[in-house]
């Protein structure tokens, strides 16, 4: 993986170009082909695009922040040029969009985009497992999950078959897969990047976000999309950092429990302050967030479901059904929980610039494994992991999602999560922590 920094300077030093740089794409992608990221690919059509990238940087014509990179699009996003399945068999709504409009933005920044990357189905579920496309396989160890729902991005970015990938984030899937990869992963907040001709998962808690080598890139990617200018400053200071102690109590795998204290004790010598912060509603988080996205999902696809749901595969019909199922008064007490849940998170980081946990309570999982060991005992593989990152796409606070290193070799990664609208300053924050904590992870090479 290299970072867009990287390859700005061997751009100034003429040592590669936008048609390397695609090729080399294209020679991953084969070269991992095993591994299911891609579910769609355009070289020849994105050959033709970087060729007119080379030919306006020769003519010294403006340049966008983007020109010549090759990014891939997860595949619920419309991409003009290029089918749309999303990981189903089933009906999709109609588009109001033939391209959404953060891709648009994306190549009017100069991006080369080549392709769409495989999911969980309509993004309902974080393993990356799909009996309709096949699973997509962690590049660490083929037999684990590479993380969901945006697997392939994860993939994709971990193994070079591009330089960033685009990803969606309902209850972690831009933060999971890029744990499980050993990437950075960007979930900003909510409405911050638009969601405009996006297939929607459930619009209470959908949100775009880029995996990339570094916090760097993913800030300028945030900005693309977002159309806004952060002005990305590393923290002059140390950092007030607040740890939710007893919330996380019995809830990691023991390895990951040491790996993070390990972690903490490097930000303490770094300078940085930790707190212990009570956050008693998180627990009701989950419930609150399963009725919410049920619910939503369920009317997003309900012309599939009344025609009777072909094509959904079972694993993704049930939650779909039972969504339909959903009482009026049940779905509002959930909204009701989460404006409280959010409001407890707003008041704990009014007094921090970050609280901060594993993005994972475990490594990834063996594909098809339901359950894992975590301190308390026997957990489900959707509460261990879904549940680290789902309170902070509930209630729409920017997080994100750093590799710290390996246990077992696997990657692992601290997520950082700040204040509502603060995405600059999580994503400054996310570069100094970076810089203290943070590993450059590389999966094994492919034959």
């Amino acid at each position: 993986m290299q970072t867009f920094s990287t390859l700005a300077r061997q751009f100034e030093e003429r040592t590669i170009s936008a048609a390397s740089l695609l090729r080399s794409a294209r020679e991953q992608a084969e070269r991992s082909v095993d591994l299911n990221a891609l579910a769609f690919a355009d070289w020849e059509g994105a050959q033709a695009t970087a060729q007119q990238c080379d030919a306006a940087r020769a003519a010294g014509q403006a340049l966008g922040p983007l020109h010549g990179l090759p990014l891939s699009i997860k595949d619920l996003y419309p991409v003009r040029g290029m089918p749309m399945h999303a990981g189903t068999r089933a009906a999709l709504p109609a588009g109001t969009l033939d391209q959404a409009l953060l891709v648009s933005r994306l190549r009017k920044a100069g991006a080369v985009i080549f392709g769409k990357t495989n999911m969980h189905e309509i993004a309902l579920g974080s393993t990356g497992e799909n009996s309709w496309t096949g699973d997509v396989k962690n590049p660490f160890d083929t037999l684990r999950q590479a993380g969901g729902s945006s697997s392939g991005a994860g993939v994709a970015v971990a193994t070079g078959v591009g330089v960033a990938s685009i990803g969606s984030d309902t209850g972690g899937s831009v933060r999971i897969p890029a744990n499980f990869c050993g990437v950075t992963g960007f979930k900003p907040s909510h409405g911050a990047i638009p969601l405009d001709g996006a297939l929607h998962l459930s619009w209470t808690c959908d949100h775009a976000g880029p995996l990339a080598a570094s916090v760097a890139d993913c800030a300028l990617l945030f900005e693309v999309m977002a159309a806004r200018s952060l002005a990305v400053t590393r923290t002059a200071r140390a950092p007030r950092l607040g740890v939710p102690t007893a919330w996380l109590n019995g809830r990691l795998a023991p390895a990951v429990r040491a790996h993070f204290e390990r972690t903490l004790e490097r930000l303490t010598r770094a300078g940085a302050q930790l707190v212990d912060v009570a956050t008693p509603l998180l627990p009701q988080a989950a419930r609150c967030f399963t009725t919410i996205v049920q619910a939503e999902a369920a009317w997003t696809h309900r012309a599939a479901l009344l025609q009777g749901g072909a094509g959904f595969s079972p694993s993704v019909l049930a939650p779909l059904q039972s969504g339909r199922q959903i009482a009026a008064t049940d779905y509002i007490d959930a909204l009701r929980m989460r404006a409280a849940i959010a409001a407890e998170l707003d008041a704990v980081l009014a007094g921090c610039d970050a609280l901060l946990l594993p993005t994972s309570a475990v490594v990834a999982p063996l594909r098809g494994q339901l359950h894992v060991e975590v301190e308390s005992g026997p957990m489900t593989v959707r509460e261990a992991v879904l549940g680290q990152t789902l309170p902070f796409s509930l209630v729409g606070v920017p997080a994100l999602s750093i590799p710290t290193g390996l246990v077992d070799a696997l990657p692992v990664s601290l997520q950082a999560v700040g204040a509502r609208g603060a995405d600059a300053a999580l994503l400054g924050l996310g570069q100094w922590l970076e810089t203290q904590v943070g590993q450059r992870l590389q999966p094994p090479a492919r034959p």
